[in-house]
């Protein structure tokens, strides 16, 4: 349902009704006679605004509100990104003849509709009306604003608001002030998710009053009152192809689900933690970027269309590309820039293989192929202008314009001016979940091992990159791993002084440095032989790399299996498989289907010196426990493993050492920690007691749900209660002694039901559980074979959000992956491979 709101009286409602239920605190007052002075300008008649007025606040003097909670919280707030990723989304700009802020505040408010909580209104509020004077009163955007007795307050991330300054009613000076008023309260006062949609005046076909518009207010306005942007030329146009304007969409949901991520933490070690668990984190620092043997491809074309013909190619091959805007024709056209962002972003699309999850509501972005954003002076081996003070402001303009477009990296030399410096990064700490990548390249002179080491020091900013990179020039050849040698001495040096340890990428310039390509672990710019030129002397592609590194024993092939009985259903050698051929690692994939896990150890995978790591499944993942050396803290409270890793280079007699993870309640978690929106309040229910139960039991903790246990056998469940908090049910009936019913009061909500039974009982929910339409709670079956199960189909008929064993699988999957190759994982990939051997291939499938 479309809200039409005036958003004049929005503010007032705001300023006079929510901020204090006390009227005489001096804020309050200080408002007061702004918001009359706003009301004037936006409607003449003062008199019936100040009666309505009265009688909203004389309601908020009746009924409590929490006045702290009217702004909604930055990252740095003690609840975390929930109610950060919880906050009204403003767009603000100009529309020309495409109409694109309305048509993008509604497409924005169908991705996000799942986002908050089900009893808010989604909808688009409308600052003005074109064409029309009639707005709602000011009791109905009370009630929209702070909500009535019988209803919650509806003003939330479910909503978009839209400044368009399109509007034919913008004729009137003071209504243009008024609105110009409303942008500054939303972004400044009450901290709202501010995104210019930039539509250019020309291609765009902004009337001449909005170029007039947007020419005076770009600056003041658009740009001071907003901390994203998207910029589009001719999307919108009804006449261009309408797959430009689904790029369109798609972009600005990628800047939403961008801007909830929590801001990543500097100073991981750059390695995998085997016992943290995988993370599935499409920026999680410890990965740098993608983590062990990741690539990005430096783009070196002086205009982003002519990228297109490759573009295929160099995606299928690379982890990310490099956005070199220095060497862009356009640098100087920030709107060209902006745009150039998005063009590149929508070509990479179709071919984003190894894109990280990027979670959005209860759905995953999977084909956001990552962006470095670099400008590169032409003091250190790029074009970009330093000579004069004025240069270095310019660039630091350009660095924001990558900031602005939601890059996931930025690379930020470190030689410039330090309060440059610092404001940059204070506004990406303060803002931005983009990890900060601290650079410096040593052109044409060479440098000490001691001098690097400093430098690898300089690049880390005190402690707030979250990398570095450092680019040193030799003479000789055999000094081709002092850059790696100083990153080494460098992160010694940090443990030893108890600072943050910053992972680094360490390179030598030119041919005589090819070999530091091979030795620097992650993220490495690479070339592409489809490409007519390299970007850098010496670059290599990404596969001559993994050739390289495969041949002298730096990335070895390892072997893993599922390790199980009566296992030929399993689509797990299907979904590692085409992982490890998406991202060019040498290993394989295969089956282990044994009777007892004591004929797996004694037999030729188990002994191999190629042993990876194997997947473990039923009956084997309590009985694999007493060969393993290390067990994570999730496979020792879950009381089984589903994941072995073999590490290499022990000291003494332990070679190699066997680790054992868990990571089946990270298939739990994760849909659900997104269908939450991280507000997990209420109860889970779990059917069954075996192993999985008990990896339900761990997610549901995790999540800060509170347990209740239904098995057949009480007892079992009883396990479940001793090593995870919770109580049992002994019937799921309405009420009766040790009933479900009689737990559930009227305050308590039931979130979610994760059945862990066999699908062959054909269990199904009392009809009392999912009476109450309005408050229906997930409804998780971890069975992934039938695609419907009995419960999924009454779950289908009641309107319920459904969670399968399907997604299950590959998420438990991706954090496999994850923590036997140090790397993110190729989520679309994987996903679409577990789909395609789950779909029903015909109707008589479906049941």
């Amino acid at each position: 349902m479309r809200c039409l709101v005036d958003l004049r009286s929005v503010l007032s409602v705001f300023l006079l009704g929510i901020i204090s239920p006390n009227l005489n605190d001096a804020f309050t007052q200080k408002f007061i006679a702004s918001s009359s002075a706003f009301i004037q300008k936006s409607n003449g008649h003062k008199r019936e605004h100040e009666n309505q007025i009265a009688m909203v606040a004389s309601d908020v003097k009746v009924r409590e509100f929490d006045d702290t909670k009217l702004r909604w919280p930055g990252k740095d707030d003690n609840d975390g990104n929930l109610r950060y990723s919880n906050r009204p989304i403003v767009l603000v700009g100009a529309s020309g003849e495409g109409n694109e802020l309305p048509r993008l505040a509604s497409s924005l408010v169908r991705s996000i509709s799942s986002l908050s909580d089900s009893t808010c209104d989604t909808g688009v509020i409308y600052g003005l009306e074109e064409n029309s004077k009639t707005v709602l009163t000011v009791e109905d955007i009370s009630s929209l604003v702070i909500g009535t007795e019988d209803t919650k307050p509806a003003l939330n991330g479910k909503n978009v608001i839209v400044l368009d300054y399109a509007d034919s009613l913008f004729s009137d000076r003071d209504l243009i002030n008024a609105q110009n008023e409303l942008a500054r309260f939303l972004y400044d006062d009450l901290n709202c998710l501010c995104i210019y949609i930039n539509v250019h005046p020309d291609a765009g076909s902004l009337s001449s009053t909005s170029k007039a518009i947007r020419s005076e207010f770009e600056e003041s306005t658009f740009i001071e009152y907003s901390d994203y942007e998207l910029a589009l030329r001719e999307e919108g146009n009804p006449k261009t192809d309408p797959l430009e304007w689904k790029n369109a969409e798609w972009e600005l949901n990628r800047i939403v689900a961008r801007s909830y991520l929590p801001r990543p933490v500097p100073g991981e070690d750059g390695t995998y933690t085997l016992n943290s668990g995988a993370s599935n984190s499409c920026n999680d620092a410890k990965f740098i970027l993608g983590g062990k043997n990741t690539f990005f491809l430096s783009l070196s074309f002086p205009e982003i269309e002519l990228v297109h013909p490759y573009v295929s190619d160099l995606c299928l091959e690379n982890d990310a590309m490099e956005f070199r805007a220095d060497l862009l024709s356009c640098k100087d056209d920030r709107h060209a820039i902006l745009h150039s962002q998005f063009k590149l972003r929508s070509m990479c699309r179709p071919y984003a293989t190894r894109a990280p999850a990027l979670p959005f509501g209860t759905t995953v972005i999977d084909d956001a192929l990552p962006v470095v954003f670099t400008v590169r002076t032409a003091g250190q081996a790029g074009t970009y202008p330093d000579k004069t003070p004025e240069d270095i402001v310019s660039m630091f303009k350009l660095l924001r314009l990558g900031i602005r477009g939601a890059s996931e990296v930025m690379d930020i030399e470190s030689a410039w001016d330090k309060t440059l410096t610092n404001n940059l990064l204070q506004e990406l700490e303060e803002k931005y979940s983009c990890l900060i990548l601290g650079s410096h390249h040593v052109v044409p002179e060479e440098v000490s091992l001691e001098e690097a080491v400093k430098l690898f020091h300089q690049c880390e900013f005190n402690g707030r990159a979250h990398g570095t990179k450092v680019v040193l020039s030799i003479q000789d050849s055999e000094k081709d791993h002092m850059a790696l040698d100083a990153s080494k001495i460098s992160s010694q040096l940090a443990k030893q002084e108890n600072r943050p340890v910053t992972p680094g990428i360490s390179l030598i310039l030119g041919e005589v440095g090819v070999y530091s390509r091979i030795l620097n672990a992650a993220i490495t710019p690479v070339t592409h032989p489809s490409l007519p030129f390299r970007a850098a002397p010496g670059q290599l592609s990404s596969k001559e790399i993994m050739d390289w590194r495969a041949e002298d024993g730096t990335c070895k092939s390892r072997s893993y299996a599922i390790l199980g009985h009566n296992i030929a259903y399993s689509v797990s050698p299907q979904m590692q498989g085409a992982a490890f051929k998406a991202t060019g690692l040498p290993h394989t994939y295969g089956r282990a289907d044994v009777k007892s896990v004591e004929d797996f150890v004694a037999g030729d995978l188990w002994n191999s010196a190629d042993f990876g790591g194997c997947s473990v499944t039923i009956p084997h993942k309590q009985s694999i426990i007493p060969y393993v050396d290390v067990m994570s803290d999730a496979a020792q409270r879950i009381g089984s493993v589903n994941t072995i890793t073999a590490q290499y280079g022990g000291e003494g007699d332990k070679k190699r050492v066997i680790y054992g993870d868990n990571t089946d309640w990270r298939g739990i978690y994760n849909p659900l920690k997104r269908r939450f929106n991280g507000d997990a309040k209420g109860f889970a229910l779990i059917l069954g007691a075996g192993g999985t139960a008990r990896a339900a039991a761990y997610a549901a903790q995790q999540l800060g749900l509170s347990r209740i246990y239904y098995n057949r056998t009480p007892e079992k469940a009883q396990d479940l209660v001793d090593s995870f908090g919770g109580l049992v049910v002994t019937s799921l009936d309405s009420n009766g002694e040790g009933s479900l019913g009689n737990v559930l009061t009227e305050e308590s909500v039931l979130q979610v039901i994760i059945s862990t039974l066999p699908a062959s009982v054909e269990f199904e929910l009392p009809a009392w559980i999912l009476s109450d339409s309005q408050c229906t709670p997930i409804i998780f079956d971890v069975n992934y074979k039938p695609y419907w199960t009995k419960l999924l189909h009454q779950a289908n008929r009641n309107n319920c959000d459904v969670v399968r064993g399907s997604e299950m699988l590959w998420e438990q999957g991706v954090g496999q992956f994850e923590i036997w190759t140090g790397r993110t994982a190729p989520y679309k990939v994987m996903k679409e491979v577990v789909l395609e051997n789950c779909l029903p291939q015909s109707a008589n499938d479906e049941s």
